[in-house]
């Protein structure tokens, strides 16, 4: 539960490596995400090359926090092998392992989105040559957090409600 509540999204990072050894048990924990009818319809692409994060960046206004970070990860999903249109739902609990595994591990991160916008998703599938069936869903930009604020107090109890909306 503590790393549910410690998570929160970061925006500046240290200029630190991620270890391998972190990488692994991040991705790990991305490929233990459940999927409808356990299909594991998801995909993983570790970007550190700076060039490239600098493309990304050229292609998401909202990704710019990635041209300080030592790597990214773009969670990817193959639309044949999805059941019926659960993609983004599975490809959405893989990259929340990925944020908690990460902050797990010491590590900051972000949720980048790209599904929900079509000319950002094509630009990404473009740069990363993805067959047309694999589709490009998000993006996790990781590193040493340079942020040294706390996490934000998410209780709101005025959210919950029921048996029924009242």
């Amino acid at each position: 539960m503590d790393i549910l509540l410690e998570r929160k999204s970061v925006r500046k990072y240290t200029d630190e490596d991620v270890k391998k050894e972190d990488l692994d048990y991040i991705l790990c924990a991305a490929m233990s995400a459940p999927t409808a009818r356990n299909t594991r319809c998801y995909s993983f692409i570790v970007i550190k090359d700076k060039e490239t994060h600098k493309k990304i960046a050229s292609l998401h206004r909202a990704a710019q926090m990635i041209l300080q970070a030592p790597l990214a990860i773009l969670v990817v999903g193959d639309q044949n092998a999805a059941f019926e249109r659960y993609l983004p739902q599975d490809c959405a609990a893989a990259t929340q392992n990925i944020l908690l595994a990460a902050t797990a591990r010491g590590y900051g991160s972000v949720w980048c989105g790209v599904y929900s916008n079509e000319e950002r998703s094509k630009a990404m599938e473009k740069l990363f040559n993805l067959p047309e069936n694999i589709k490009a869903f998000s993006l996790a930009v990781i590193g040493k957090s340079a942020d040294n604020n706390p996490p934000k107090n998410s209780w709101q109890p005025e959210k919950i409600k029921y048996e029924v909306w009242k």
